[in-house]
């Protein structure tokens, strides 16, 4: 920190004596010019009542000390604030009073602005007060000297000599220290500064490694029993005879390639490498955070009801409306689909019956609805309940729609959602087929 930084400062509070904190603390920085004008009261009360002075007898010239004593007090109470601001009030009240031969009822104030100036100021603007006040203290005591008494100026420079230098050189001395800590409290600053980039270094660092560890698990694990499973199918099928079983095991087929191109793309985004889809997550109302060409449209919605009628259950799928220009709405409409159909296979006991509709509405927006005729098992739960659920209500609420799943009256399950215009983030795709 540069020194003309360091001594505008207001204070740090890492004094350890009551004499290097005095003109630091807000607190203990009134003490000064409190006392100047206790000492000022009592000089005017000396005058007023003692009459010391014949030539401040008159109540003109009491009114006029008096308004140099108001003036140079209420100005020491900005010499931290405005240094020299504070030491030209002083000077132009000592000249005033050197003039009407009044010097030493004022001269202590100019010298505790001076000391504010040096010892706290930036160096430009302290160097200009400094030989600001010093000249005019020194031309008010010659000029004082010459209405007041015979001596000459050489004398008068001399007696008001001496409070200048020990001013000065206290002030001069407080400044020093005062860069010196400075100086301590920025190596100390930059050391925490270092500390804390270290710790975040770390904590990245161990984030890196723990998301490499969850993809080599996903890679290792997931992948190989996915790839298995491909395989198996693979080998299966045509070889059974049954149509409704060979088709259920191309739909296993299908199911777990599609769950093997997810979780090679999880383990590019967990390593952060070339055609990751980890983008920063979206605000309300603004595209989901896949990438446009990983987006599933509109004509893939009805192909998740392929495994459904492979299982043996009655599916169909409805689209009303136009559909929007929106290949964001698309995608999401796409993954909510996808999840209640998920979770019909899976947790709807006695499953009989499933539908899908989608019905677009004039403002662009796309009502997504999932109803089946089971009976909710263990793990069906709200949108609240589920890793799966809970992660689609946040995508589609970051959307600006709404997600929610229950029972109907007449039985079943039902998982719905509303979803805003996401226009803007991909091509439209034309109208819809019609119902399926």
């Amino acid at each position: 920190m540069a020194e003309d930084e360091c001594v505008g400062e207001q204070g740090t509070g890492r004094r350890d004596t009551l004499l290097e904190r005095w003109d630091s603390t807000p607190y203990l920085r009134i003490i000064a010019p409190v006392l100047c004008v206790a000492w000022e009261a009592m000089m005017f009360a000396r005058v007023v009542f003692a009459e010391t002075d014949a030539s401040l007898s008159t109540p003109s010239a009491q009114l006029a000390l008096f308004a140099l004593m108001a003036v140079g007090c209420a100005a020491l109470f900005l010499r931290y604030r405005l240094p020299f601001v504070s030491v030209l009030f002083e000077s132009v009240a000592c000249l005033v009073a050197s003039v009407v031969g009044a010097l030493a009822y004022v001269y202590a104030l100019p010298l505790v602005a001076l000391y504010a100036c040096v010892a706290r100021a930036p160096r430009r603007e302290a160097a200009v007060g400094a030989t600001v006040g010093v000249m005019a203290v020194a031309l008010s005591a010659v000029i004082d000297s010459a209405v007041t008494s015979p001596r000459s100026p050489v004398a008068a420079l001399a007696g008001i000599g001496y409070p200048l230098i020990l001013a000065a050189g206290v002030a001069l001395l407080s400044r020093f220290r005062w860069w010196r800590l400075c100086e301590a409290e920025d190596a100390a600053q930059r050391e925490a500064e270092r500390a804390a980039e270290i710790a975040r270094a770390a904590e990245a660092r161990d984030r890196a490694l723990a998301k490499s560890r969850i993809a080599a698990e996903l890679h290792d694990s997931v992948g190989h029993d996915l790839t298995a499973i491909i395989a198996l199918s693979e080998g299966l099928a045509g070889a059974t005879g049954d149509e409704q079983l060979d088709r259920a095991i191309a739909s296993i087929n299908e199911l777990a390639r599609s769950g093997l191109a997810d979780t090679r793309r999880a383990v590019r985004a967990l390593t952060g490498k070339a055609g990751s889809t980890a983008v920063p997550s979206a605000l309300p109302g603004s595209a989901p955070t896949e990438k446009p060409a990983e987006r599933h449209r509109w004509d893939e919605i009805a192909a998740l009801l392929g495994p459904v009628r492979a299982a043996g259950v009655t599916a169909a799928f409805t689209e009303t409306g136009v559909r929007p220009d929106d290949p964001s709405q698309a995608g999401l409409a796409f993954r909510v689909c996808r999840e209640g159909v998920t979770n019909a296979l899976r947790h709807a006991a006695g499953l009989s019956r499933l539908t899908a509709s989608v019905d677009h509405g004039e403002d662009g927006s796309a009502d997504v609805a999932i109803r089946d005729d089971g009976t909710p098992g263990e793990g069906a739960g709200d949108p609240g309940t589920g890793m799966g659920l809970a992660r689609l209500r946040g995508e589609v609420g970051e959307s600006g729609g709404t997600l929610a799943a229950g029972p109907v009256d007449e039985g079943g399950w039902c998982l719905k959602a509303h979803l805003p215009s996401l226009t803007g983030a991909g091509e439209g795709e034309g109208e819809p087929d019609g119902d399926e």
